[in-house]
């Protein structure tokens, strides 16, 4: 809710900075995001709806955007364009204590023709997305992923959760009864809370986090991405009405 979080923002003298590793090319209210003046970080991770192979990006206005280039290049003020092009100069300075965070000219290329396919994926996905949702609505027991009124969703993932109750199956029975079938899943994601590091450093209890941990053991993601052909599509969901009604052959028998 992106409104009530700006005006919020703006009443108490906020900075804003998106998370949109997952969210390309979502919109808002009309806007794609990243159209804005406050920051927002975008990953292109192998994964994500548009790839450099690793890499991000970040967006805003003008000025946070000169002084992240510079940060991002160990505080350099001029990079090698800027020093080795025509005209330009050897001399730069190091302005502030930075890192090497920018990403490589051939990801960039990457990037660039990534981006002009990232119409024609984001319509497959749609479609995708689309077809799951009408075969799915009727299965009880499965939530399904939920789209607002004036919101571009990124369709990057197609999380289902299981409730186990009214489904007759648990998440991972799930996941087994699809792997059976030779339809790989994941799970996005496992909460931070449950990892070694942070149970070892924090003492975390799965409990400590309550709503965090309930949907981890529902959610599995089906696959979602623009290759997918009709017939791999049509396995999926038959697949996935077909372990719907095991259950319930199951006790009937």
């Amino acid at each position: 809710e992106m409104d009530a979080i700006m005006g919020l923002a703006h009443a108490h003298n906020l900075i804003v900075i998106e998370d949109a590793a997952h969210a390309l090319p979502a919109g808002y209210h009309g806007a794609q995001i990243g159209a804005c003046d406050h920051p927002v970080a975008f990953s292109f991770y192998a994964t994500k709806n548009l790839t450099t192979a690793e890499g991000g990006m970040l967006t805003g206005s003008p000025e946070f955007l000169e002084q992240a280039r510079i940060v991002s290049l160990h505080g350099m003020n001029r990079d090698a364009w800027k020093r080795y092009d025509k005209g330009g100069s050897w001399f730069y300075e190091i302005t502030l204590p930075g890192f090497k965070y920018n990403m490589t000219d051939i990801q960039a290329a990457i990037g660039l023709w990534q981006l002009r396919k990232l119409e024609r994926f984001q319509l497959r996905r749609r479609q995708i997305a689309a077809r799951y949702t009408t075969a799915f609505s009727g299965i009880s027991g499965l939530g399904l992923p939920v789209t607002r009124p004036n919101i571009e969703h990124a369709w990057h993932l197609y999380p289902l959760r299981i409730h186990a109750d009214l489904f007759g199956l648990t998440r991972d029975e799930v996941i087994g009864e699809l792997h059976a079938r030779n339809i790989g899943t994941s799970v996005h994601f496992i909460p931070i809370h449950l990892h070694p590091y942070y149970r070892t450093k924090y003492h975390f209890q799965p409990g400590d986090f309550p709503v965090a941990y309930a949907n981890f053991q529902r959610l599995v993601s089906l696959p979602l991405n623009p290759s997918l052909t009709d017939e791999e599509v049509n396995r999926i969901i038959a697949a996935v009405q077909d372990i719907a009604v095991a259950p319930a052959m199951r006790r009937a028998a």
